[in-house]
């Protein structure tokens, strides 16, 4: 899986934590590398689901990528 998210360059939807939202002035381009994160965040999250059991798919199915990994960790 990391090497499809390195080549995708989405490898940091598990490292890093969901962004916050723009308030309503910020410029464009805020908005718009926010929406891009978010919409990388769904992809990897569905690709990690994607490779689990059935199990723990119902444990991580509401959780954003970055959040799986780390309980995952934990978990093993």
């Amino acid at each position: 899986m990391g090497i499809v998210l390195n080549k995708e360059t989405k490898e940091y939807a598990i490292k890093e934590h969901v962004p916050n939202e723009p308030c309503i002035s910020a410029p464009r381009a805020n908005k718009h590398k926010f929406k891009k994160r978010m919409d990388d965040m769904l992809d990897v999250g569905c690709l990690v689901l994607s490779t689990m059991t059935p199990k723990l798919l119902k444990q991580h199915e509401y959780m954003v990528a970055y959040e799986m990994i780390k309980n995952l960790k934990e978990i093993f």
